[in-house]
């Protein structure tokens, strides 16, 4: 056994303890026994090599090995405010962003959004940020923020960073990329698009109209063309 755990709880010393999910996976689908190796990582770049001493179908303790540090990312950081889509494709957005290395997500509210951002939602994506971190390896959680209004993030975010928002009638996303190493924004709206006022509102406020192809995209299409590109050349 050689999978990867995510630890809720900060370990004391060389143990540990999983709970809720992450115990109930092991003890009854995986039948997991006391000698099994596993990895733990807590979310925010650390990780460990750690063997179960004792286990239930609550509670799971584990002795840990030495620590492994993620380094930082030296990087920019890449920020999406993404008008979600509904059901099934929320957790399909989350995955592959979070194997592209995506920083942080904001649910951004727009005049034409589909899908609302509940707390009951927001749970279930975070849920879904641990599962893909599992999965790819990554050790740093993606940072799921509170939802905001277009109007709230264009008035929130710093104007250091390169601000932009999606548009089928703006400059190729392509073109500024490949002389751009600020950190990034990009607000992605909905399948319906943003409104002539949104657009209008986001240009006053210094954001640029970027084209990510000719062709209409889904959200998440167009979500993770732009954090593909925007991560190329670039650690996650």
């Amino acid at each position: 056994m050689s999978q990867r755990y995510f630890l809720a709880q900060p370990p004391e010393g060389h143990t540990a303890v999983l709970d809720g999910d992450e115990a109930r996976h092991l003890s009854r689908v995986m039948r997991a026994k006391p000698g099994d190796s596993l990895t733990l990582f807590d979310g925010a770049g650390r990780s460990w090599p750690a063997t179960i001493t004792s286990l239930d179908r609550t509670r799971v303790e584990l002795a840990l090995g030495e620590v492994v540090t993620e380094p930082t990312a030296t990087s920019r950081a890449v920020t999406l405010a993404v008008a979600l889509p509904k059901g099934d494709r929320q957790k399909w957005l989350i995955e592959k962003l979070t194997e592209l290395g995506v920083t942080h997500l904001i649910p951004l509210r727009s005049t034409r959004s589909v899908a609302e951002p509940t707390a009951a939602a927001l749970d279930r994506l975070r849920r879904g940020v641990i599962e893909a971190c599992k999965q790819c390896g990554r050790s740093r959680l993606l940072e799921i923020g509170p939802p905001q209004s277009l109007a709230d993030l264009l008035a929130s975010e710093p104007e250091t960073c390169l601000r932009l928002l999606t548009d089928r009638e703006g400059i190729p996303f392509a073109t500024i990329e490949a002389t751009e190493s600020r950190d990034l924004l990009a607000a992605i709206g909905p399948e319906g698009g943003f409104t002539t006022d949104e657009i209008a509102a986001a240009e006053a406020a210094g954001f640029i109209r970027v084209s990510l192809s000719q062709q209409i995209l889904r959200i998440e299409t167009a979500a993770v063309a732009l954090a593909a590109v925007a991560g190329q050349g670039h650690s996650a």
